[in-house]
């Protein structure tokens, strides 16, 4: 007998369970969304997104603004976010009590690029990006002897170019010290500007003292900023920050300085 209610019990948990999957197969099935739940990365303060750029991609206009769920294609709505320039990652899923559920990464601006008529950003992977007409990003600005148009190189990330055949350019020299200085909150805050002059030199101009740095080429990058940092903290700090017009770094192991005559 108790090998009977042992077995019966079991019989009536299966059918239950497979009752209730039927009802919430069921259920799913009929489900429908008029919005869905839209969660958009504000860390920085970049503004290049917001709701009513998904929500555009999310209804057509044939859209009655009702959608059956099950119906809906969200590696195809995935796909038509990540074509958005500003639209760094997006994840579009459904659940289980019927929600659509969307989440965006905005890319994030660490340079902007002016070359002819041209301007655009390049974000922290060293991906080219257009300007955005919602939303203009503060970030360093590099300007002087460029003619690097959008289009040559704007597929391609900073990694990739060493997998293609795309030339490398001065773009990827910019990348570099923009990402280096992107890193360091100290030079984030005081190089607001860099020049490419004649000879391809870069000149970077500071937020901090009137005086431009000669930076000369790419080569030993990271030195070249670390003996910027000893002149600052052990001779700027005694002479005063507007004591010379020119610092110049593209003598190995030396500062030269030009001094200020007023």
């Amino acid at each position: 007998m108790k090998k009977f209610f042992q077995i019966a019990s079991w019989i009536i948990v299966t059918v239950s369970t497979i009752v209730a999957l039927g009802f919430v197969n069921k259920s799913q099935q009929q489900a429908t969304f008029t919005n869905p739940i839209i969660t958009i990365d504000y860390e920085t303060e970049n503004r290049f997104v917001d709701e009513s750029d998904v929500l555009t991609q999310v209804f057509t206009k044939k859209d009655t603004g009702i959608l059956l769920l099950n119906r809906f294609d969200v590696n195809r709505l995935e796909e038509k976010l990540s074509n958005n320039f500003s639209i760094k990652d997006a994840q579009v899923y459904k659940t289980i009590d019927g929600k659509l559920m969307i989440t965006i990464k905005q890319r994030r601006p660490i340079v902007r690029i002016f070359s002819n008529n041209e301007s655009y950003y390049i974000d922290e992977g060293g991906v080219l990006m257009p300007l955005s007409t919602k939303y203009t990003s503060r970030t360093l600005v590099v300007s002087g002897n460029l003619n690097e148009p959008f289009g040559k190189r704007y597929r391609f990330n900073y990694e990739q170019l060493n997998d293609t055949l795309v030339d490398k350019t001065i773009l990827d020299d910019i990348y570099k010290i923009a990402n280096y200085i992107d890193k360091s909150e100290f030079w984030r805050a005081q190089i607001e500007q860099i020049h490419v002059n004649k000879e391809y030199d870069f000149e970077l101009i500071p937020k901090v003292g009137n005086h431009k740095i000669v930076f000369g080429g790419i080569e030993n990058f990271e030195g070249k900023f670390n003996k910027l940092m000893i002149f600052y903290q052990k001779g700027l700090s005694k002479t005063g920050w507007n004591e010379y017009s020119t610092i110049n770094l593209k003598y190995k192991n030396q500062v030269v300085c030009t001094k200020r005559y007023n």
